[in-house]
């Protein structure tokens, strides 16, 4: 680098660029594994001090990430996701600009005692499948659909059946059908992931992963699908507004709780 070098930045600057570029370019996709330090000292021919400070200014950038004991990855561009209004993973990336699809991993009818497992009080469809963002696994879906519901969408039987395309959205296919989704429930916790979630997410272990955990009802109360996803840590953003209730202060709870205590 320093024999064609004609800028007058700082060299990491300089070689920040080159690995943005390489990025950029397709070199490096989300998820790889960037070579490391020494190697990249040798490749360019500067010091571990410059190469330090190149990785610094990808990481604060959003365009790398360190993991402790097993080195820099390429980001994944987070799904932001918007609380109070429910979309399915087509919509939320196709709204961001990006194509989303899907490989179906596992597709099972449950008996009513399995599907109890999962909160469903009948026997149900599941769909296991790794969920894609521009051709890069970004989460895992295991989808809990009662039966009564799933029998009534073509596209996950018979002949008209498309749960193997790509482009299948389980949302779309339900809407198609006469199926509407009024509200659901969902709860989000974090994890590491397990071996096998590793193997089909494409990530070294160890790695922390978002589980969301969603039931969607129809108008009438209605269970209409049950989801359990797991989505890459860095993959995953969620925004909320909280808001402040007015006369409720601390000494009126720290009340309240003591009125509790001695009734």
């Amino acid at each position: 680098m320093r024999s064609n070098r004609k800028s007058k930045q700082p060299l990491y600057l300089d070689l920040a660029s080159e690995l943005r570029h390489s990025i950029a370019t397709g070199k490096w996709k989300p998820g790889d594994l960037l070579p490391s330090e020494t190697q990249l000292c040798r490749d360019f021919g500067v010091s571990r001090g410059t190469v330090i400070k190149a990785l610094d200014v990808l990481h604060h950038e959003g365009l790398a990430q360190r993991r402790q004991g097993v080195g820099t990855f390429v980001s994944r561009p987070a799904l932001h996701r918007m609380p109070g209004f429910i979309l399915g993973f087509s919509e939320t990336v196709r709204k961001q600009g990006r194509t989303p699809s899907h490989q179906l991993v596992d597709q099972s009818v449950l008996t009513r005692a399995e599907a109890l497992q999962y909160g469903c009080d009948e026997p149900a469809l599941m769909l296991n499948r790794v969920r894609l963002v521009d051709g890069v696994p970004w989460a895992i879906h295991r989808a809990v659909i009662p039966l009564s519901v799933a029998e009534k969408v073509p596209a996950l039987f018979g002949e008209r059946s498309s749960v193997e395309q790509p482009g299948f959205s389980l949302y779309e296919a339900l809407a198609e059908a006469g199926i509407g989704i009024d509200h659901a429930d969902e709860a989000i916790n974090a994890r590491l992931a397990t071996e096998e979630e590793a193997k089909l997410l494409r990530i070294e272990l160890p790695s922390a992963v978002m589980l969301v955990h969603r039931k969607s009802f129809d108008s009438r109360g209605r269970l209409v699908e049950l989801i359990e996803a797991v989505y890459l840590g860095d993959c995953y953003t969620y925004e909320s507004r909280l808001v402040r209730a007015h006369g409720v202060s601390d000494v009126s709870l720290r009340k309240n709780r003591r009125a509790r205590g001695a009734s």
